[in-house]
């Protein structure tokens, strides 16, 4: 079917899309912001002690280490000889570039500057990626589509999704992990072609590791919000309001899901937590969970740059 469109003019209209749905995500993280009282967040903020901020770097730790592993499936899948500890380094470096900066800055094509010196081909590289991404999410599934079937959160009436329309979304995604699973049990280390390449698809046990990578990932997060959280608001009831944000956040384009990932927090907790205390944790798990790895991630950057050609000579 022909498009009624010039492939220029499509893209052009995408563009135009995206910048307004950008505009609307941004006026409405602002009209929100105003109704904020600032000063009792700085409150919030201050009242932080050393030790709670110390333990939330501590629950982040699981977190760091299991993105950090990612990139181990694509090595184990593809049999490429690059040391664990240097790919371990790409993947964490990866993983916080993309998380702080968005797709179009921290994805493929810094992905790919990362482990060209090496003298991968570019569809092991793709690979690579492709299974790393495959990886994060692995575990989202089970756990969002758990949290949305059983216990899915009241979502504002003006944002019009019901508890039917989130149970029956976690019902499917909890089908869709099912069905990765059983997939990789019936095709699971059996080879494809595929724009000349062979790529040999994750087996069984494969699929596991990456599903225990990612839940280890995802819970991590969860307990650091909890953990920041005031009262007794326990991580069952942070995990569907994270589940929520993660999505949000993605389909907002705001790189980090900046502004977005707080209205969402705001929307669904503001009811049991003052919002002035619940913007507060929520900012302090930023700094945490984004900007600190994020630091740790651009001297990581740094170090591959500086070194790459004498490991890549040394191969």
């Amino acid at each position: 079917m022909r498009l009624p469109f010039s492939d220029r003019t499509w893209s052009w209209i995408k563009r135009v899309a995206l910048a307004a749905w950008l505009a609307a995500i941004a006026w409405l993280v602002v009209s929100r912001a105003g109704e904020i009282d600032w000063a009792q967040v700085r409150e919030a903020l201050v009242s932080f002690d050393a030790m709670t901020i110390g333990t939330g770097f501590a629950l982040a730790v699981p977190a760091m280490l299991a993105c950090a592993s990612f990139d181990l499936i694509g090595r184990h899948a593809t049999g490429h000889s690059l040391p664990i500890p240097r790919v371990m380094l790409i993947s964490y470096t990866g993983y916080y570039f993309s998380l702080n900066l968005g797709a179009l800055v921290g994805g493929l094509a810094f992905r790919y500057r990362l482990y060209m010196p090496y003298g991968l081909p570019g569809m092991t590289i793709s690979q690579i990626i492709g299974l790393s991404v495959v990886t994060n999410w692995s575990g989202y599934l089970p756990i969002a589509g758990s949290v949305l079937a059983y216990r899915p959160p009241e979502l504002p009436e003006a944002w019009g999704v019901g508890s039917a329309v989130l149970r029956g979304a976690g019902f499917l995604l909890l089908a869709i992990s099912a069905g990765y699973v059983v997939f990789c049990a019936v095709r699971g280390g059996t080879t494809v072609r595929w724009k000349g390449s062979t790529l040999r698809l994750p087996t069984v046990g494969i699929a596991a590791v990456q599903i225990g990578l990612s839940i280890v990932s995802w819970c991590s997060i969860g307990a650091i919000i909890a953990w920041l959280l005031p009262g007794d608001v326990s991580w069952f009831t942070v995990m569907p309001v994270l589940m929520v944000s993660a999505i949000a956040g993605i389909w907002s384009h705001v790189p980090s899901g900046l502004g977005v990932v707080e209205l969402v927090f705001v929307a669904l907790l503001g009811h049991e937590i003052r919002q002035s205390a619940l913007l507060a944790a929520v900012l302090v798990y930023r700094i945490i969970y984004y900007l600190a790895p994020f630091a740790l991630a651009i001297a990581s950057y740094a170090y591959l740059e500086a070194t790459a050609r004498r490991h890549a000579d040394g191969s």
